[in-house]
Formats: structure tokens, sequence, C-alpha cells
């Protein structure tokens, strides 16, 4: 007979560890869960196509093997950072590093991009007593000019009575920086010098600890603390930085940027995060329906800090169908060395600038919904999203996104 704690999780589609076809999972040997996601932004900018394979099996009554695969195309234009300004007139390479063209009248603020991306990942569960489970595994991911590797370890310690869970893991990440074209630019270089270096390096380490407790038979809850260190290569090689004086009429009080040179930006070799993550998910009601809310407040040693506030509803339908609106809420500030642009008024040139208008102060929530239902011995989902940005100094202060996904996942 399951233990308490897996009839909870059934009933609350374990929405603390991803969703109800891993529940599902419980009585099966293997689940294959694949997808498809398309994620747009507005006035032609990031467009991805992603394609995602999750397949999980048992090995042994002790032993259950997972490998993930994902192919990621991406395409289109994004802002480098650099000032709209007729006066601009400078040498760039594309966000994907590939070639490179001169441009007039302010274009060279916004370049187009291509790139694929594809990922693995293997991990390996295994029982070590009725109350232990050890994970253990390795990831890659290739893009054109980015390589990623590690490896990771995870120990789930459960209370005799199976209504606790503690959690402890490590991983490790080695990364690679590099354009297409080969090495990284100079950090705060002038764009028309072209001084390059060899590529990046990064390497990243992680822990984490967390607890997970069934409250009572309808609601379980799960607190985490992770904390993240890198060192090494942090600047992004493609974003630039704009050297800019004011130019108007005092008497309307009309001004405009006008560029008068660029750089590459500059991030500091090192970075120390933490995110504490709370979460909470209620069945009630004669349908089971369930409510799952989650809160995760972040900070790092670059002066960002942010709240994130995500809230799910699962009303069931009947016949193995359902509907979960979403909605989430995302508030940062700014890192302590982002800035619009750099003043040309004779001073030096600061240690460390960022124009990329991910480091600014900003505001965004996602709202959309989910539908699934059971089709032709599987489980179809399909989810529809819109996503709104704001930004307080970034160069493009709004941005908004359409995301789809479609899933569809086999238990044999």
């Amino acid at each position: 007979m399951k233990s308490i704690k897996d009839k909870l999780s059934i009933a609350t589609c374990t929405l603390l560890t991803g969703g109800a076809h891993q529940a599902q999972a419980i009585d099966n040997a293997w689940d294959l869960d694949t997808s498809y996601l398309y994620y747009g932004e507005a006035d032609d900018r990031v467009t991805v196509n992603k394609a995602i394979a999750n397949l999980s099996g048992d090995i042994t009554d002790n032993d259950r093997v997972t490998i993930n695969l994902v192919l990621d195309t991406m395409s289109g234009a994004t802002p480098t950072g650099a000032v709209e300004s007729e006066t601009s007139s400078v040498t760039f390479s594309s966000a994907s590093g590939a070639g490179g063209s001169t441009a007039t009248g302010g274009a060279p603020d916004i370049a187009d991009f291509s790139d694929t991306r594809l990922g693995f990942s293997l991990s390996w569960e295994q029982t070590i007593s009725r109350l232990r489970k050890l994970t253990y595994g390795g990831n890659l991911s290739v893009e054109k000019d980015y390589h990623s590797y590690g490896a990771n370890a995870t120990l789930n310690q459960d209370t005799e009575d199976r209504g606790t869970t503690y959690t402890a893991g490590l991983a490790v990440t080695y990364d690679e920086i590099f354009t297409k074209t080969g090495g990284t630019p100079d950090p705060l270089g002038r764009v028309e010098d072209g001084v390059t270096f060899g590529d990046g390096e990064r390497y990243t380490y992680n822990a984490i600890v967390g607890v997970s407790k069934v409250l009572n038979k309808k609601t379980v809850a799960q607190l985490n603390y992770n904390i993240t260190y890198s060192d090494g290569y942090h600047t992004d090689p493609y974003k630039v930085i704009s050297e800019v004086r004011l130019v108007g009429d005092s008497e309307t009080n009309a001004f405009a940027f006008a560029e008068t040179d660029r750089y590459y930006e500059s991030r500091p070799g090192s970075r120390l995060r933490h995110a504490l993550f709370t979460s909470m998910a209620h069945q009630y009601g004669e349908k089971g329906e369930v409510v799952h809310l989650s809160y995760r407040y972040y900070f790092d040693d670059w002066d960002i800090s942010a709240h994130t506030i995500d809230l799910t509803h699962r009303t069931p339908l009947g016949l193995g169908r359902y509907i979960e609106p979403h909605f989430r809420f995302h508030m940062q500030s700014s890192a302590e060395f982002f800035m619009h642009s750099i003043l040309d008024d004779g001073s030096p040139l600061p240690e460390f600038a960022s124009a990329d208008y991910r480091l600014d102060q900003s505001t965004g929530y996602t709202i959309g919904a989910e539908y699934g239902q059971p089709w032709k011995g599987g489980n179809l989902r399909i989810r529809l999203e819109q996503m709104e940005q704001n930004f307080e100094d970034a160069e493009y202060d709004e941005n908004s996104a359409l995301i789809f996904q479609v899933s569809y996942q086999k238990l044999f």
C-alpha cells in the first residue's frame, strides 16, 4: 500500500515536483514525455522553438534512470545595449557572431541573430533504503558560441512516517563562452578597435538544502535554500554600451542622446547568488481542485534582488480532463553596474558597466492557462500564456512575448 505522502502527491498532482504525469508514473516502469514550446517576442524580436523529450524508467527494483534531450532554435533580433542615435556609425557583429556590417542612424542598437542549442542530461536514482534515495547525473549543452558541462548529486531522506523529506544536493558546471568568429572582446574596449582575447571560461558551484512536509491529507509544503557561486567570465560578448553626450535646446528643455563612442560591456569576474523558495499545494472541494502557490526571494552580490510569486489553480473537468489557470509576477532591482549609457564628460571609464536590459530594474507578469486530457492512451497538455515586462532605464523599456506549449506523455 502506498504511503500517505504518495497518496497526497497523486491527489495534488505532485505540483511541487513538476506535474501530474510524474505522479501517475508511480505504478509504471517507463514514462515518455515529449513537448514542443514556442516563445515569440513582439516586434520581431526573439523567437525560440524548443523540442523536449524526457524518458524515465525502472532499471531494477532499486534503480531508475532519466534521460532528457532538448533541441532549441533561436532567431530574431535583440537589443545590443547601445542607444538609438542619429549620429552613430559603427561596425558591429551580429548577436550570433556571424559576419559584420556597418550601420548608420541608430540601427546598430538592434542586432539580428540565429543559433541552435542541443542539450542532454542523464540522471540515475538509486533507492538506498526504504527511506533514502540518492540521485546523481550529468548534463551538457552545446551552442555555436557556448558549451556547458555539469554534474550533480542529490540525497533525499524521509522520516519514518514518510511525512517529511529532507533534501541536500550539490552541482558543478564548467562553461566555455566565445563568439562564433572566435575569442571574446576586450571588456570596455572600443568596438571599433576590435581587440579580442581567448575564449572565456566559467566554473559554477551550487548547493541546495530543503524540506518538504505533508501538513495533512490535503496539503503539502516545501522550503528550499539555494546558494550558487560562479567564478570566471560573466560578460556577454555581444552586448555593448554607448558613450553619449546630451544635445538639444535648453530653452525648450528638449534633449536627446548623441552617441560619441561605443564599448563592449564589462561585468565582474565572480558572482554569489542566494535563493529562498517556498511553496504549498492544497486540495479542496468535491471535484478535487488543487491550488498551488509559491514564492521565491533572490539576491546576489551584484546588488540584484528579486521577488517572484507563482499561482496555479487546477480544476478537474471529468473524464481525466482539467483546466489550470496560471499567474506569475516578478519584480527585480538593477545590478549595481547597470547604466543606460556612459556620459562623455571626460571622466575615466568605470571598472564595470552594462546596458543589458536583463540587468535593469524591472517588473513583469505572465498570465495564461493549461488544458489537459487523456488522448490515444496517453495524456495531452496544451499551455498558452502571455508575458509582459517593463524596464526602468533600459533603452528598450518594454517587452512582451507569447508562449505556447503542447506536450504528450505516454506510460508503458
